[in-house]
């Protein structure tokens, strides 16, 4: 029996990891959010969520705060 085993990418680092080990988000209204289960959604690896200068970049590709959007993965990253 085949066991399925999602294979996505973290949108920071490009590096490919199981999705059991990525955190699930969503643009929504020009805030991240965790993922509600319809429209699209983006991936971040645990390692980028440390890494300040991802975040950073991250930030500035949606045009958010980098404070507030630091603050929101690392919330995301300790709950789960």
């Amino acid at each position: 029996m085949k066991i399925n085993n999602p294979i996505r990418m973290c949108i920071t680092c490009r590096k490919r990891e199981s999705q059991k080990r990525l955190i699930r988000l969503q643009l929504v209204d020009g805030q991240i959010v965790v993922y509600r289960g319809y429209g699209r959604s983006l991936y971040v690896c645990l390692q980028c969520v440390d890494d300040e200068k991802r975040v950073n970049g991250l930030a500035r590709r949606f045009k958010l705060d980098r404070e507030e959007l630091f603050v929101t993965l690392k919330e995301f990253r300790d709950n789960g």
